[in-house]
């Protein structure tokens, strides 16, 4: 039966009213202010700290489930938190993600991992169908603000999915409802997220993000903080063009300038580099590195005297190992200096690292997707391993 002219004109109104605060959020976001990087200085290196590798798990392994994409971070308290998410499979609907806290100073066994996330709790918290969740990311603001931001799909794969922050001003153990992160004022899906963010000085934060719907893209997201408006101002910058990279790592080295370190998806399989020395306004054209990268996960890290630690899958066709280089010259040429994990047929994915307060390097990833890994190591353990790697050539 055709609709009444009353219906329609509802039915208009309607659609109007949920299309403008979206691109209200968009119009009020589209201004980008000169930024600039908080370059954090490692905890200063001597000669009284000894080397130190410390191996552990979060949690046990669940029983039938697979568990991957983890990310870890450093509470105002001192206490460490991770997140990631588990479930029958990867994209599967009963996916959930875990959040487990960690006291550094009683050893690192964490907390029970408990469910802060789900396709339930994400439909009613953004007021719309969610069919899964996944790729979660946790981290502390300037203030000392807790962050969750993970990715949510109402139909179809990764290429449909969109961005989603919960806030915790507890260390986690409470938190507001979601909301989703608007970046486009008309189809706002195909942004994931994976690596950490690097803070600002004015107290946001550049996150890594990327797409991958006609095309793979690594983009940086600039986020400030709430104005009194209600409206979070944000501006997404690509990184690279093209359908070749994704999931970049940032390094900051100064106040105007970073490296980004990109997942390769091109067929001579390594690891490729951009730099910025305008804060991510301008990226240099990304070149390959001699880093093998198996279309796989990687993180970057900034340690003392400017040099820059990444974990990566050192290998062009498999994840069956997890290995750790160091660079010296800002990302150019790289010394290797540990093999963390390799067995044939088995996978290590998706490193992420934080340095915390006390100079401890916290290095999580998927362990064989029935675990998530927890690594500590520190400085004097990374240089007693480059000088044994000179040593020996």
């Amino acid at each position: 039966m055709p609709m009444d002219k009353r219906t329609i004109l509802f039915l208009s109104i309607f659609v109007c009213v949920l299309h403008a605060c979206p691109l209200w959020n968009w119009v009020c976001s589209s201004k980008q202010d000169s930024v600039e990087f908080v370059v954090r200085s490692p905890h200063p290196l001597t000669n009284a700290d000894p080397p130190i590798k410390i191996d552990g798990f979060i949690g046990s392994a669940p029983e039938g489930e697979m568990v991957h994409v983890s990310s870890i971070c450093e509470l105002p308290d001192g206490r460490l938190a991770a997140v990631w998410y588990g479930g029958s499979r990867e994209g599967a609907k009963d996916v959930k993600i875990y959040l487990a806290t960690c006291d550094p100073e009683e050893g690192i066994s964490w907390t029970k991992p408990r469910i802060v996330m789900d396709r339930r709790i994400a439909s009613k918290e953004l007021n719309r169908y969610v069919k899964k969740v996944g790729n979660p990311i946790v981290f502390a603001d300037s203030e000392g603000q807790l962050w969750l931001i993970y990715v949510s799909i109402i139909f179809g794969g990764w290429s449909c999915s969109s961005l989603n922050v919960k806030m915790s001003s507890d260390g986690g153990a409470t938190w507001v409802p979601s909301q989703r992160i608007t970046l486009s004022p008309l189809i706002n899906i195909s942004q994931l997220v994976r690596n950490k963010p690097v803070l600002l000085e004015d107290g946001g934060f550049m996150l890594p993000i990327y797409h991958e719907c006609l095309g793979k893209y690594p983009e940086l997201l600039y986020i400030r903080r709430q104005r009194t408006n209600g409206c979070t101002p944000h501006l997404k910058v690509r990184v690279a063009s093209g359908r070749a990279f994704i999931q970049p790592s940032v390094v900051a080295l100064g106040s105007r300038s970073a490296v980004a370190f990109l997942r390769s998806c091109l067929e001579d399989k390594a690891v490729a580099m951009t730099v910025t020395r305008d804060a991510g306004t301008t990226w240099t054209k990304p070149v390959t590195l001699d880093l093998p990268n198996p279309n796989s996960g990687l993180d970057t890290l900034l340690l003392s005297n400017g040099r820059i630690l990444i974990a990566f899958n050192d290998s062009k066709n498999n994840r069956d190992n997890l290995g750790l280089a160091v660079s010296s010259d800002g990302g150019l040429s790289w010394i290797r200096i540990a093999i963390l994990e390799h067995t044939p047929g088995a996978k290590y994915s998706y490193p992420y690292m934080i340095f915390t307060r006390n100079g401890k390097i916290h290095l999580v990833y998927t362990w064989r997707k029935t675990r998530i890994k927890h690594v500590v190591i520190n400085e004097s353990w990374i240089n007693k391993r480059m000088a044994e790697n000179l040593q020996m050539k």
